[in-house]
């Protein structure tokens, strides 16, 4: 072929695009895969700091990483039935892969959390003490914020109604105001908050100058001049704690505790 005619040169151009195109393909696989197995680890160590295996600023290597995790228990709950379901393999199940998958979730109820689908089923994480109790249990939270979706976990004591903690693992809100909520500063006004009243209901809400636990529980500090990010937070507390998420599987929960129907711990009513 004339290497100056106009097919060679159209010729050539997609055989330079074809082989282009497979590299960058090929390339971008194999980073998001390691990208996805270093967000996987990152989300460890929260973890780790959250339920108290790991120092707050505590920097540590993969493999330290992945044997602190030994000691936490991740547990997958039924979306449909609020139960436990054991049979799945919950340490490799990739809960917002599923709730992206309409084969693996199904459609939230109208919310303002901005949650679309909800996964079949749902990855809670179970730290249990020295005595074999149950020590504390992460409850998996994400919705929209000001940027985008906002990820985190809710620790809750062993009445699964009293806080432990927080934590946002991803999210996109401006670092200077609603980035504020990945802070320490912040976070350290949720210990001692709880989440339901005597009915069972959601209570807790995000106010400004929110008075201490001991004077009521039921209120927290609202992230100062980031009213959407705030107002994120409380939406996805009143989702996923709400009925049509993880409500009903605490309150049976629970309520096996109480009854000392499980080797998992016990705990009091609301």
């Amino acid at each position: 072929m004339n290497r100056n005619s106009a097919a060679y040169t159209l010729l050539f151009t997609l055989a330079v695009c074809t082989v282009c195109s497979m590299v960058v393909a090929g390339t971008f696989v194999a980073l998001d895969e390691r990208q996805r197995a270093d967000a996987a680890v990152a989300r460890m160590l929260d973890i780790l700091q959250l339920t108290e295996l790991a120092e707050a600023d505590e920097q540590l290597e993969k493999a330290e990483i992945l044997e602190r995790f030994a000691a936490i228990r991740p547990r997958a709950v039924n979306m449909e039935t609020r139960e436990f379901d054991d049979s799945i393999e919950a340490r490799l199940f990739d809960q917002r892969e599923a709730a992206n998958d309409p084969t693996q979730s199904f459609v939230a109820p109208a919310n303002d959390a901005g949650v679309r689908r909800i996964p079949d089923f749902a990855i809670v994480y179970e730290r249990l003490g020295d005595d074999g109790q149950l020590d504390q249990i992460l409850i998996p939270i994400h919705g929209q914020g000001y940027g985008g979706q906002i990820y985190g976990f809710l620790s809750l004591e062993p009445d699964l109604n009293t806080v432990r903690q927080i934590v946002f693992y991803e999210h996109q809100e401006t670092p200077t105001l609603g980035g504020r909520i990945t802070r320490t500063k912040w976070r350290s006004n949720w210990p001692g908050r709880r989440v339901f009243d005597q009915s069972g209901d959601v209570a807790l809400r995000l106010i400004a100058d929110a008075p201490p636990a001991e004077e009521d529980p039921y209120v927290v500090d609202m992230v100062s001049r980031a009213s959407v990010t705030t107002a994120g937070v409380q939406n996805m507390i009143n989702f996923w704690l709400g009925p049509d998420a993880f409500k009903p599987f605490l309150a049976e929960y629970r309520a096996e505790l109480a009854a000392g129907g499980s080797d998992r711990g016990s705990g009091g009513g609301p």
